[in-house]
């Protein structure tokens, strides 16, 4: 088996070298291949017409990292596992900032970014669109000194954006991770198509915004850091994700949750939010149905999206607690994704200030130690 191993990796080293625009790509648990753009790209749409999301992860440059075969349709527990029960103790600032969330914030930034012709991670106008967001979570920290703003550089043209709120006190250390992804694609976007992405993923983002300014411009103080980062490069096999969460398992970061934002603004037929049961932290969803519950008082209803479906399956591949609420029940989401449909007349403000709801919630239930 080990020669087995030791050969495949060695004409797998000599295919890329022979063909460096190849990425190596993993569909499932040990299941890779190498595929060119063009390839990527229809496998990406092949899946979205089976009904299902993201499905792969782009490994090319983390070939060392284990996969998460032997957690499929378990959960991941982590090396910290969440305190299911965990106390609420935040009715009184949540009752305070709710009233502050404008639906009209939400539309005006899922408008300016799907305004962008399109935010491919290697394009012009994708480096443009998440430098934009870099300027927006600036502009919300108010000059504030516990608040910075950074873009995280790749190996492509587009850059992440991380916007930390420090915590104080003895759990500063800890992190609270609140991402959603910040680039765009259309069938065939490399060759120059309109890719708005209206609801994948403008919507996650203008929830992340904002989340953001409510809570500074509120004054809150985390005990806990609160990390809001968009990334880059989802679309291409969640890569900009994976960068980040692996580097902050190099860094030993201390990471207590993690939750995606991926399309938050589109209701389906059936007025629910999904909750994504596989590849996440069981304990941590748990308390997130708690908080929608209490807080945010919306139907929920657990659904499964498969293998690599969102950057929340970066974090849990890096060893880290992670949730992912979704829009719809995976049957019933948006169909105009991934096209050049994919626009703002389709979704709805009103229901997707429910996922600022729970953001705030989440990132104030967890940033404050009871």
């Amino acid at each position: 088996m080990l020669i087995l191993i030791s050969l495949w990796m060695a004409v797998g080293t000599v295919l890329a070298s022979s063909a460096p625009d190849l990425r190596l790509i993993e569909t499932a648990p040990g299941v890779r291949s190498w595929m060119s753009e063009v390839q990527i790209e229809e496998l990406s749409t092949r899946i979205h017409k089976e009904g299902r999301c993201g499905g792969f992860f782009d490994v090319t440059d983390h070939v060392d990292e284990p996969d998460l075969s032997e957690l499929l349709g378990i959960g991941i527990p982590g090396p910290r596992e969440i305190i299911a029960e965990r106390p609420l103790t935040q009715a009184n600032r949540l009752e305070r900032v709710f009233p502050e969330i404008s639906t009209q914030n939400l539309y005006s930034s899922i408008k300016t970014l799907s305004d962008f012709p399109d935010r491919y991670f290697k394009s012009s106008s994708g480096v443009a669109s998440s430098n934009w967001i870099s300027d927006q979570f600036t502009r919300f920290a108010h000059g504030r000194t516990d608040i910075t703003v950074e873009t995280y550089k790749h190996a492509f043209a587009q850059s992440s954006v991380i916007a930390r709120i420090a915590g104080r006190g003895p759990n500063a250390a800890e992190h609270i991770i609140l991402g959603g992804h910040a680039d765009s694609t259309s069938n065939g976007v490399g060759a120059g198509r309109r890719a708005p992405g209206a609801d994948d993923n403008a919507s996650g983002i203008a929830t992340l915004l904002e989340t953001f300014r409510i809570l500074s411009e509120s004054g809150w103080q985390p005990d806990r850091t609160i990390d809001f980062i968009a990334y880059a490069a989802e679309e291409a096999g969640l890569r900009g994700s994976q960068d980040i969460a692996q580097d902050y398992k190099r860094r030993g970061v201390d990471v207590l949750a993690v939750i995606q934002f991926d399309m938050t603004a589109f209701m389906g037929k059936t007025p629910v939010m999904g909750l994504v049961s596989d590849n996440v932290n069981p304990g941590l969803n748990t308390f997130q149905k708690r908080l929608l519950d209490t807080y945010v008082k919306y139907s929920w209803r657990e659904i499964r999206c498969g293998y690599g479906c969102s950057d929340h399956a970066s974090w849990t591949r890096a060893g880290f607690a992670s949730v992912f609420p979704f829009e719809s029940l995976f049957e019933e989401y948006n169909p105009s994704i991934h096209s050049e449909a994919d626009t703002i007349d389709k979704l709805n403000m009103a229901f997707g200030s429910h996922f600022v709801k729970l953001a705030l919630a989440f990132a104030m239930e967890l940033g404050t130690e009871p």
